[in-house]
């Protein structure tokens, strides 16, 4: 999540939330694939249509470009390095259920104090 989010950085976040917040918003989800807690971006909230990004087939390692719509309560998560990310190019629409919180302050280092953006 360079640099929006870089290692060692603290963050505060919303654990209240219970549907997905504005394209754009950073969010901390369970991974589906792992189950880890992950830190992505939110591309594309429910209801909306997700089209000409690049997907690679997990089984075949082929890249393609797919147009779908998400659920009612589905989400596309996407990392902001794309060249490094696993993220909803990989395992596809993420639903709410698998989110923890949005985040939305970074309280350390001093340095990078603010809001996450």
């Amino acid at each position: 999540m360079r640099p929006a989010i870089e290692p060692g950085d603290w963050l505060l976040v919303d654990p209240s939330a219970r549907r997905w917040p504005r394209r754009g918003s950073i969010v901390v989800f369970l991974e589906p694939e792992t189950e880890l807690i992950a830190i992505k971006r939110v591309a594309a909230r429910p209801g909306e249509t997700v089209s000409e990004l690049p997907v690679t087939d997990p089984a075949t390692g082929e890249h393609k470009h797919v147009e779908l719509q998400l659920g009612p309560d589905e989400a596309w998560l996407l990392g902001d390095a794309a060249e490094h990310s696993i993220d909803s190019r990989r395992y596809g629409p993420v639903s709410v259920d698998r989110l923890i919180a949005r985040a939305w302050f970074r309280y350390a280092p001093i340095r990078r104090l603010g809001r996450v953006r």
